[in-house]
């Protein structure tokens, strides 16, 4: 993205400052998301500019850790000791989780029907879900980045363990069961975001979650969009997208913050392969993902403070995107 160099360079010294205080405290933490935290720092070393650790408030007894991070969620589910207590996961308004839509839901679902008794039950939750909410006349029980669905993977608690993919989980509708969504930005604002994900964060920590993983929401980019033919498929419709899913999660961290009982640790995992392929070949793209990893690490820090990010904070750019 296109910045004025000394806005870029007062940034870079304000996410320095952050990082400088940060770093320091994540050698001596010992929970499932600070581990993959540092194991993914030296698995991704091209990609360092994207992980930002950060103690919310610092110095506290029992702080809040929030690592945001570039890797593979389905690395937090397969490795036990990266495995979360729980994971917030993007699913679609009808609560399909076996649809091809959203995609990302299938990094949950394909290790939940390895064991069957488990898919069952979450079937079984999904069920009462619909009865008690009714569904519309499409067959909708969630609102896109509003509404939040909570499961227990399975309910018998003396089944912990019974898989790769954590113990509770948080399901937030980011597309239609046949795809499509991605047409409809206005279903992707800020605010609309950071509802589903406090509304997650709350009901895990109730259920005594202390960690907690979460990929980007609502950041897809499809290869062919209908009403969007100049930009698609371009870094620049990618890099606002995902600039304004982190900052929605961060707002919803920050909604949630005041009501915290149990949750120690949340990890937002950018997926690796989708930051490579976007910033890939000449000195001119390294450049630029230096820019745009400083500016996903100032929009989770300016969400976190409860300050939404808007076009100003990155060159006059994302305005489509940020006004939805």
């Amino acid at each position: 993205m296109i910045e004025h160099r000394d806005r870029a360079r007062g940034r870079a010294f304000i996410a320095a400052v952050i990082a400088s205080a940060s770093f320091a405290f994540v050698a001596a933490q010992d929970g499932p998301v600070a581990a993959m935290f540092r194991d993914d720092l030296k698995r991704e070393q091209a990609l360092g500019g994207s992980f930002l650790p950060i103690e919310l408030p610092a110095g506290a007894a029992t702080p809040l850790h929030i690592y945001l991070s570039a890797g593979d969620l389905a690395r937090a589910f397969d490795t036990a000791t990266f495995r979360p207590d729980a994971a917030i996961v993007p699913t679609n308004v009808g609560l399909v989780v076996t649809a091809a839509s959203p995609s990302t839901q299938r990094v949950l679902i394909e290790r939940v029907q390895k064991v069957p008794r488990v898919m069952a039950d979450l079937q079984d939750q999904i069920a009462e879900r619909r009865k008690q909410a009714g569904s519309g006349g499409d067959g909708s029980v969630l609102q896109i980045g509003v509404d939040a669905f909570f499961a227990q993977l399975p309910r018998n608690a003396g089944a912990s363990g019974a898989g790769a993919f954590p113990r509770l989980v948080c399901l937030i509708a980011t597309d239609f069961p046949t795809g499509g969504s991605v047409d409809r930005r206005e279903l992707f604002s800020q605010d609309r975001v950071r509802k589903g994900v406090a509304a997650c964060l709350s009901a895990l920590d109730a259920a005594g979650a202390s960690s907690v993983m979460l990929p980007l929401l609502g950041a897809a980019s499809a290869e062919t969009q209908a009403k969007d033919p100049v930009f698609e498929g371009q870094r620049l419709l990618k890099e606002c997208r995902h600039l304004n899913s982190a900052a929605g999660i961060a707002l919803g961290i920050h909604d949630f913050v005041p009501g915290r009982r149990a949750l120690r640790e949340i990890g937002i995992v950018q997926w690796n392969q989708e930051i490579s392929q976007m910033f890939s070949g000449s000195r001119l793209a390294q450049t630029a993902y230096r820019l745009y990893a400083e500016q996903i690490k100032q929009a989770v820090s300016k969400g976190i403070a409860g300050q939404k990010t808007t076009a100003v904070d990155v060159g006059g750019n994302c305005s489509a995107t940020f006004g939805a």
